[in-house]
């Protein structure tokens, strides 16, 4: 079988969840990811297992041009994780560098 960009069919059934939930018509507006949230999301899905720099994370998810501080990531994945609750954890901190994601 065929699963896209995210690699394994567990990537894609919880991104199609995270997705279908975002869709969702819910008041709760706060558990609702923001479209970097999401990307961030993605990226991090299909680099599974892969330690990734924060200098790497900026330049594909934010894109090239842009000029802001790399802490913005750190703000993103905290937001990211608490939206994410217990799976949150599988976004893991590698100090000095920046994040890898795991399942």
């Amino acid at each position: 079988m065929y699963y896209g960009l995210f690699g394994t069919k567990q990537n894609t059934q919880l991104l199609s969840r995270i997705h279908n939930y975002n869709e969702k018509d819910n008041n709760d507006n706060d558990s609702i990811l923001s479209m970097k949230e999401f990307e961030l999301l993605s990226y991090f899905m299909e680099n599974k297992d892969i330690a990734l720099s924060r200098e790497r994370i900026l330049n594909h998810v934010w894109d090239y041009d842009y000029f802001g501080d790399a802490r913005t990531i750190d703000t993103h994945v905290k937001k990211l994780r608490s939206k994410m609750g217990e799976k949150g954890s599988c976004i893991k901190t590698i100090w000095g560098m920046g994040y890898k994601f795991e399942v």
